[in-house]
């Protein structure tokens, strides 16, 4: 009888120790599984966010090349030395177009907003006059407007009669582009992650 009593107590004694040894392993495993698993989703997120900066930056330099080389178009400059409202609202219709944009802003030498277009309504002059003049005061030449949950990035550029550097200052031209559900659908499979935009609180 002590023989079979101590056999039990030894089968006993190596299921408990075996049951422990599976446990721990099995622990630990998670445990690395779980670590792994955190730094590929961070890894995966470092190089979502570094897909995008390139993105962006690409996109913001073609994008102030555009607005500069509109500023110096001739047709541009014609329109703004008759510093007339009414001339340069219409007039501007056909260079907004040509610009592709969905924000369009011709103001005069002393900052007043002559011509406002946008691709969608909402947006109003004030808005824009209210968003130039920060701007201005800033001294940015990229910069974002928000406005009737319209968010616009824009990209300012003086315009010259004759050479920046001996030319006098015809007015500022401003053009933006919007950030809607299709930019951050272009967004999002760049960097192959959901997206959402936000300014001041709200989401855009």
């Amino acid at each position: 009888m002590m023989g079979i009593r101590l056999r039990w107590k030894l089968l006993f004694s190596l299921i408990f120790i075996s049951v422990l040894i599976a446990s721990a392993t099995v622990l630990i495993v998670r445990r690395e599984v779980q670590q792994r698993t955190r730094q590929d989703i961070d890894e995966a997120l470092r190089n979502s966010v570094v897909t995008f900066q390139n993105f962006q930056r690409q996109r913001e330099a073609t994008l102030a090349r555009s607005a500069g080389l509109l500023a110096d178009l001739p047709n541009l400059r014609a329109l703004m030395t008759t510093e007339d409202a009414a001339t340069i609202r219409d007039g501007s219709a056909d260079l907004w177009h040509l610009a592709g944009s969905d924000l369009f802003v011709l103001a005069d030498r002393a900052g007043r907003v002559v011509a406002l277009h946008t691709s969608t309504d909402g947006f109003t002059r004030e808005a824009a006059q209210t968003a130039l003049q920060h701007s201005l005061l800033r001294g940015e030449t990229r910069d974002w407007w928000f406005g009737k949950g319209h968010l616009y990035e824009v990209f300012l550029k003086p315009i010259y009669f004759g050479s920046p550097s001996e030319g006098s200052a015809l007015g500022m031209l401003g053009i933006g582009y919007e950030v809607n559900a299709d930019v951050g659908e272009e967004v999002s499979q760049i960097a192959s992650s959901e997206v959402a935009f936000s300014y001041g609180g709200s989401l855009v």
